[in-house]
């Protein structure tokens, strides 16, 4: 397995115990943008990992490699994107505790990457 499909189902793993976070912390209730039933954030969060699971799964899948590069950087946005939220908020907000190993992942990927280019 190469270091972009390896990071990429490291961060999967990742969503999948941070979308547990969010779904057992109310996290439909709490979205700043707007509010959603349980049952429609459950679909999305489904739906969400499913396709992306796809993308690791599927080695002919169209755009894999961009799609996972994509992904990646997602998820760097979506740990930052807790982090500030939190700030906001002053207080615990669904996806807190998970959302920090997104950023580190991100970041032992990122210098990975830069160092093999030297």
């Amino acid at each position: 397995m190469d270091q972009l499909s390896s990071y990429f189902g490291l961060l999967l793993g990742i969503q999948l115990l941070h979308s547990l976070e969010e779904l057992t912390h109310g996290f439909n209730k709490r979205f700043p943008l707007f509010a959603m039933t349980f049952r429609f954030f459950l679909t999305f969060e489904i739906i969400f990992f499913l396709f992306w699971l796809t993308v690791f799964l599927v080695a002919s899948f169209p755009f894999r490699a961009g799609l996972m590069a994509f992904f990646i950087l997602l998820m760097f946005g979506n740990g930052i994107w807790h982090l500030v939220w939190w700030s906001t908020e002053k207080k615990y907000v669904p996806g807190l505790y998970s959302s920090p190993l997104f950023i580190l992942v991100f970041l032992k990927f990122y210098f990975g990457v830069l160092i093999k280019l030297k």
